[in-house]
């Protein structure tokens, strides 16, 4: 009889715990970083005659659908007013975990030689909100390659790279 209360007990107690660990995983994520400007300047495309800048062409080409395999598919728009959305299909235990799509909505920035990603938000919301607590909100990356086609990016760890390919659109 001991022992059944004993038990019974650990399972109210794990459940609990259980329950306040979603709860606040799942919460509304931390405010927004500082340091990440609100509106992204939008470069003027180069006038007749003056050549354009290497910020503008890396700006240029960084425009636009982007696709990479990393921890599932995602595909990444970046728009030309420093808005967009990364849409990633997981599967298996994670797609169990989360969700099997999510969707997070972004802001970023061309700094230098580095695109700075901010989530704003995201759907299903709760586990974006947990994804966001348990990894933070920005995403700084260096460019080591832009091209037409590809977006070679490494992580500010230093040791990830995430290798882009660009998605094709009817207007290209």
């Amino acid at each position: 009889m001991k022992r059944n209360r004993i038990f019974v007990c650990s399972i109210v107690l794990v459940l609990l715990a259980g329950g306040i660990a979603y709860w606040v995983l799942s919460a509304n994520p931390p405010p927004l970083a500082e340091g990440f400007v609100d509106d992204a300047p939008v470069s003027s495309p180069p006038k007749k005659g003056v050549p354009e800048t290497e910020e503008q062409r890396l700006r240029r080409l960084l425009l636009g659908v982007w696709h990479d395999e990393y921890k599932g598919k995602r595909t990444m728009t970046l728009n030309e007013d420093g808005t967009g959305v990364m849409l990633v299909e997981l599967s298996g235990i994670q797609a169990k975990l989360f969700a099997p799509k999510l969707r997070f909505d972004m802001k970023w920035q061309l700094l230098e030689k580095s695109l700075k990603k901010q989530t704003i938000k995201g759907e299903p919301a709760d586990k974006v909100n947990m994804i966001l607590n348990m990894m933070g909100n920005t995403a700084e990356d260096k460019i080591l390659e832009v091209t037409d086609d590809r977006l070679l990016l490494l992580d500010k760890d230093g040791k990830q790279q995430y290798d882009w390919k660009r998605v094709k659109t009817e207007k290209q």
